[in-house]
């Protein structure tokens, strides 16, 4: 018998994966400012010191963005949470804000599993959650489920979870969505049919 809500929180280590994009995006600022200041020594009227002065300039900007993300990169993991449910999947996250987002699975068009080369480093993937609304107009997905250990099991959970609703939902229902965004049924009726194949499987 499946029993909702299933929750599921990053993997701590996102805290190590986030840390260290973070370090190296601050590495390489501070190549590129010192190589600036490199370039500029090439006219002779500028002396070294522009190296220098290039290097602290970048420092200084840095470290306006470096030590706050280090600040906030453990409050932010600590508040992320995942619901799957029955009818919809909740994702609550924020610090100073906290946000509760629902996502219905009658607007879900597509699921995502992803691993980016620091995913595939520290073991990690994110589920990619795209919807008949938001998603289509902006190409990036409504939800991103980051830092899942696990990332291929709550894909397939939330796939059966999608399946089992759409099955149950009457055919008013799926009139009444044809009816609203006749582009947009056919979207979901081919991922109904995948689900269905997987299913069966």
């Amino acid at each position: 018998m499946n029993t909702y809500p299933k929750v599921f929180t990053p993997d701590p280590k996102y805290v190590s994966k986030c840390r260290w994009i973070a370090h190296i995006t601050a590495l390489l600022v501070l190549l590129c400012g010192a190589l600036t200041g490199a370039l500029i020594t090439l006219d002779e009227a500028v002396g070294f010191e522009a190296v220098t002065i290039a290097f602290l300039i970048t420092l200084g900007c840095n470290l306006l963005w470096w030590v706050p993300t280090m600040l906030v990169i453990v409050p932010y993991y600590r508040s992320l949470r995942y619901e799957i449910h029955a009818d919809e999947i909740i994702v609550r996250q924020g610090i100073l804000t906290k946000s509760v987002k629902h996502v219905p699975y009658r607007t879900v068009t597509n699921l995502t599993v992803k691993q980016g080369p620091f995913d595939r480093w520290f073991g990690l993937g994110s589920l990619d959650i795209q919807t008949a609304g938001l998603s289509t107009s902006s190409g990036e997905p409504e939800q991103k489920l980051v830092g899942l250990p696990n990332a291929q099991e709550v894909y397939e959970l939330v796939v059966a979870a999608l399946g089992r609703f759409r099955n149950a939902m009457p055919p008013t229902m799926g009139e009444e969505v044809d009816a609203a965004s006749p582009a947009n049924y056919d979207a979901l009726l081919a991922e109904v049919r995948a689900i269905r194949r997987l299913m069966e499987k």
